[in-house]
């Protein structure tokens, strides 16, 4: 009986983390995400007697995804989300959060990091990846860059209004030439 009990419990397990995992990046999907942000909250809420904590909240966006994948096929537009995901996850902390926001988004939830050190953080990961070819093809070589925008996460409030002030500095970043971090 302890077996069958020990042998569900790991079902359960695997099941729990299929359905918060995006299978094509093998990252957290949204629901993992929101998983991650709910944990990240409530120790933000622990913290608010004391010093506080920091969440820096960034969502980051392929550059000239469409180009890529119209040139090179879809099976290449996978390949380049796996490509950048695996990298940008390598450069995080274990205690980081990436994960898969929709198409060529993702979000970075990094706690107890302050706004100039997450855009510090992102910038450095953008160069490390611009530096690395992805692939090269018949028209030349091809590399993966992503812009960002990153907002501090403020007591109480959703992911989602935290996600609006990083989108508004991603939009800034993509208006202002692309491959860079620009912060809220």
């Amino acid at each position: 009986m302890q077996a069958r009990v020990a042998e569900l419990e790991d079902e359960i397990r695997r099941l729990s983390d299929e359905v918060s995992t995006d299978p094509l990046t093998q990252i957290a999907n949204r629901r993992g995400l929101q998983q991650a942000f709910e944990t990240e909250q409530a120790k933000n809420q622990r913290a608010a007697q004391g010093e506080g904590a920091t969440l820096a909240v960034a969502l980051i966006d392929i550059d000239n995804f469409k180009k890529l994948n119209d040139r090179l096929g879809h099976a290449s537009g996978d390949a380049a989300l796996q490509f950048l995901t695996h990298r940008v996850a390598q450069a995080l902390r274990p205690g980081d959060t990436l994960a898969r926001y929709g198409g060529e988004e993702f979000v970075v939830l990094l706690p107890g990091t302050p706004l100039d050190e997450a855009q510090r953080v992102l910038t450095r990961v953008q160069r490390t990846l611009s530096a690395e070819l992805f692939m090269s093809d018949e028209q030349g070589q091809v590399f993966v860059t992503f812009s960002a925008g990153v907002s501090l996460y403020r007591p109480g409030e959703r992911l989602e209004q935290s996600l609006e002030r990083a989108d508004e500095a991603l939009y800034e970043a993509k208006h202002s030439g692309k491959n860079r971090t620009c912060a809220a």
